[in-house]
Formats: C-alpha cells, structure tokens, sequence
C-alpha cells in the first residue's frame, strides 16, 4: 500500500516535504501548474508518495494534504 500526499502552498523541491529516516519518500511528482485535484477538492502543485504513513506532526509542518491510500 502506498501513502499519497498533496503540496497544495508550494511545488515539491528540496526543504519542502518531509524525510523521515525510515520513511524515505518514494515517488515525487509536480504538475506543470497548480491544478484542482478532485481527489482532495482543492488545488495542489504535486505530490509524494510513501510506503508508511506520515506522523500527523509532518503532515502538518509541511502542510501537506492526505489523499486516499491506494495500492
């Protein structure tokens, strides 16, 4: 199972998404420009992909928005 989370203050780089040390982050990916993503129902710049879930502290430092888990 993967874990999806939406950057919906700025694109993904460096600095702005977690690292956790057991927790590296799998797959980055930003869109050419902000765009809606019905999935979470607002506007996003990309996301990141996990294998584990985020801590909610990460989640909220980084102000990242939890999609739907998928496989």
């Amino acid at each position: 199972m993967k874990y999806k989370y939406y950057s919906t203050q700025r694109p993904v780089s460096a600095g702005t998404y977690p690292k956790p040390k057991d927790n590296p982050a799998m797959l980055i990916h930003n869109f050419n420009e902000r765009q809606y993503v019905g999935e979470i129902g607002r506007l996003a710049w990309g996301y990141i992909e996990y294998d584990k879930p985020l801590e909610n502290e990460d989640i909220d430092g980084y102000e990242l928005i939890p999609a739907a888990f998928f496989s």
